[in-house]
């Protein structure tokens, strides 16, 4: 019955077509729980390294990280004390960074990196790699992770320069586009061409601007909400939430990106 129903032509039809090519690959790829994943290791990744950056800015500006979140939040009255307790160093605390604090961070990092890389590899049908994949993979999170600050940062700009949001917005696609493609060439080990990955890097580009503008506005709240709730917890649960919408932009535009480029590439074919 269920191999019928699989060949009802319009079930094939649906299935051919771009669209059903998306969600069949989402569907293969466990779409939610592969986001989650990211998710869990971006955190135990992000956590330790915003400390290790605290710890690095301690001589020159003690709450640096968490001035940076307040300042790209917008936050202010509890929410902002919250952040700066999670984040900021306190005067009085002494020590620099431990052997184990760094191995922890390039740990952790390597797990974000592995399972990122991972999931773009399924998404385009390709077989793991050695250390070459490795290093690929860590250059590729790393370079998503610089975006990531990029963007938000020209964000931020937004009431400084004139044309104010426009500007912004041309401004974080000519960056986000030819980074998304390099970083996903990385991910995939150099493996396929740069110009069936150009559409996949579109996607991103501006699923990504625009959820970086929705995030501006949202996370506040998020915060507030949790803070609210479970005091300065709350925003590492806060954080956790936005990490999981942001996985679930990688895993959906690596397989839109999948998706696009082998049309692009079926399309290439010579044809007899």
């Amino acid at each position: 019955m269920r191999r019928q129903w699989a060949e009802h032509p319009l079930v094939r039809r649906v299935k051919d077509s771009v669209a059903g090519r998306i969600v069949f690959a989402l569907l293969e790829i466990r779409l939610y729980d592969r986001a989650l994943t990211i998710a869990g290791q971006a955190f135990i990744a992000l956590v330790p390294l915003m400390i290790v950056l605290a710890t690095l800015l301690s001589s020159a500006d003690a709450a640096a990280v968490a001035d940076w979140l307040i300042s790209r939040f917008d936050l202010s009255g509890s929410s902002a004390d919250a952040v700066q307790s999670l984040f900021g160093r306190p005067p009085s605390a002494s020590g620099g960074l431990t052997i184990i604090s760094v191995i922890t961070v390039l740990i952790s990092a390597s797990s974000f990196a592995r399972s990122v890389q991972r999931t773009y590899e399924v998404a385009w049908n390709l077989p793991a790699r050695g250390l070459r994949k490795t290093v690929d993979g860590l250059s590729g999170a790393a370079l998503l992770l610089l975006l990531l600050v990029v963007l938000a940062y020209l964000a931020s700009l937004v009431s400084q320069v004139p044309g104010g949001r426009l500007v912004s917005l041309i401004g974080q696609l000519a960056i986000a586009i030819p980074t998304w493609c390099l970083v996903t060439w990385l991910l995939l080990s150099r493996r396929v061409s740069r110009r069936l990955l150009l559409p996949g890097a579109v996607v991103s580009a501006v699923a990504q601007v625009v959820l970086s503008w929705a995030g501006s506005i949202y996370v506040p709240h998020l915060i507030e909400r949790n803070i609210d709730r479970y005091g300065v917890i709350g925003v590492a649960i806060a954080l956790i939430s936005w990490l999981v919408v942001l996985s679930l932009l990688i895993v959906v535009s690596a397989v839109i990106g999948a998706q696009l480029g082998a049309l692009l590439a079926d399309r290439d074919e010579p044809r007899d």
